[in-house]
């Protein structure tokens, strides 16, 4: 499940981004997921420090619905030269408007832990129920992986 990422078709992906029922399903989304999030007021203490999964030593999996969503935003696919986002430039994401739920979610924050768990477990099974709903095939698969994917993909 986890290391699917050679199951991606780029060509699928964009098929499934240009569909309007896609689009409007996913900005729904993540609308009412940031609503809920700034319920709790998390602050963001490190500016995109998290960003750098090889040093803090952790993963951001995502979804093919979060993908093919985040790729209808790209023109061109940066050049990926470490384990951290390509998008997280000078403590900002570039990406920001499409980014993927685990980094909406995510916080050093050490008052966010009680919460960010059973969120992203709600959300994540509402995403899970939207690629039933979509009938786009559900894929969760390491984001940098994917990036690495498409950033060779997209050369060939």
């Amino acid at each position: 499940m986890y290391s699917n990422v050679d199951k991606l078709n780029l060509a699928t992906l964009t098929e499934t981004a240009a569909r309007q029922d896609v689009t409007t399903a996913m900005e729904t989304f993540y609308r009412q997921l940031d609503r809920e999030i700034a319920e709790y007021n998390p602050i963001c203490h490190n500016r995109g420090l998290c960003c750098d999964f090889e040093r803090w030593g952790h993963r951001l999996y995502v979804t093919t619905l979060e993908i093919a969503y985040f790729l209808d935003s790209l023109k061109t696919f940066p050049a990926i030269n470490a384990d951290r986002c390509p998008f997280a430039i000078d403590g900002r994401c570039t990406a920001r408007p499409r980014r993927p739920m685990g980094c909406r979610i995510f916080y050093c924050d050490p008052t966010a832990a009680h919460w960010q768990g059973p969120l992203t477990e709600t959300y994540l099974a509402r995403l899970r129920k939207l690629h039933t709903d979509l009938k786009v095939p559900y894929l969760y698969v390491d984001w940098m992986a994917v990036l690495r994917r498409m950033t060779i993909t997209s050369a060939t």
